[in-house]
């Protein structure tokens, strides 16, 4: 419904079925978004898992090995070791097994120091996972709320329009023939 504006320029149409906004990823996009999140959550869990079995093991071993002879140490076995070095990754600590050479509480201190990171991994791929699925829902519902202010932008820009050619008409209407172009109609027919 193109028409003339005041000095004789040409109005632009309508834009009906063209969106007003970018265009916003496609489903299919938007899966493939949420399936990278959930392989990046996936190799987080496991380096996590792998990182903490690496130091129960390797730190349960060597302060075995480094405290196995020594006459105060309260470590009776490998799984005892084994047990303090679980028990010390995750913070927990019950004191019921401790280290009492230097080297044997260096070993502790690099164990807690990796506990305390890896508790922080993981608290990192919790909020990575609930701010995704936030960001999501925020998302979907600025999707749907630009969509109903586009439909309810055009639908005033037609009932804008619509007066304007009810008013170009009635202003054609009402003139004398022999009158000169009113600004805006376009040439009389």
């Amino acid at each position: 419904m193109a028409g003339r504006v005041a000095g004789g320029a040409e109005r632009a149409p309508a834009a009906r079925g063209r969106s007003l906004r970018r265009d916003v990823p496609a489903p299919a996009t938007r899966s493939a978004t949420r399936s990278v999140t959930w392989s990046v959550v996936a190799r987080l869990v496991l380096a996590v898992s792998a990182v903490s079995v690496a130091v129960v093991l390797g730190g349960g071993t060597v302060l075995w090995l480094m405290e196995s002879g020594h006459p105060t140490a309260s470590l009776r076995s490998w799984g005892d070791a084994l047990w303090w070095a679980l028990s010390t990754m995750t913070t927990v600590g019950y004191g019921d097994f401790v280290p009492v050479t230097t080297p044997g509480r260096w070993v502790a201190a690099g164990v807690m120091v990796v506990g305390v990171a890896v508790i922080g991994a993981v608290a990192a791929v919790v909020a990575l996972a609930v701010a995704r699925q936030v960001a999501r829902e925020e998302e979907l519902l600025l999707e749907e709320e630009a969509d109903l202010l586009e439909r309810r932008l055009e639908a005033q820009l037609a009932a804008v329009e619509e007066r304007l050619a009810g008013l170009e008409a009635l202003l054609r209407d009402a003139l004398p023939a022999s009158s000169p172009e009113v600004p805006g109609t376009g040439p009389r027919r």
